[in-house]
C-alpha cells in the first residue's frame, strides 16, 4: 500500500527491561488479559443471543461495560490460584 508508513517500535524495546519495568509489566498483565478476553466473549456471547445487525455495537459495548470489570477482578483475585495450577500441570510427566 502506498503512501501508508507503520509504526516503528522503539529502539529500546529490543532491549532487555529493567527488573522494576519488568514487575510493573508483570503485574499489568493480568488486567490487559482480562479487557481482552472479556471483549471478546461479550461479543461472542451477545452475538450468539442477539443475532447480528445494526444495534450489535451498542449491546456489545454494554455488555462489556459490565464484564470487563468484574473479569479484572476476577484475573487478580484468581491469578494465585491459576499460577498454582499452572505449576502443578507443568510438573506432570
Amino acid at each position: 500500500m502506498r503512501g501508508v508508513t507503520l509504526p516503528r517500535w522503539p529502539d529500546n524495546a529490543r532491549m532487555s527491561p529493567d527488573p522494576a519495568q519488568l514487575r510493573r509489566a508483570q503485574r499489568l498483565l493480568p488486567g490487559f488479559l482480562a479487557v481482552g478476553m472479556s471483549a471478546f466473549v461479550a461479543l461472542v456471547v451477545t452475538a450468539i443471543n442477539t443475532g447480528l445487525d445494526a444495534g450489535l455495537a451498542m449491546r456489545w459495548l454494554s455488555a462489556w461495560a459490565r464484564a470487563c470489570p468484574v473479569a479484572i477482578l476476577a484475573a487478580y483475585l484468581l491469578r494465585p490460584l491459576a499460577w498454582r495450577a499452572a505449576l502443578a500441570v507443568a510438573a506432570l510427566r
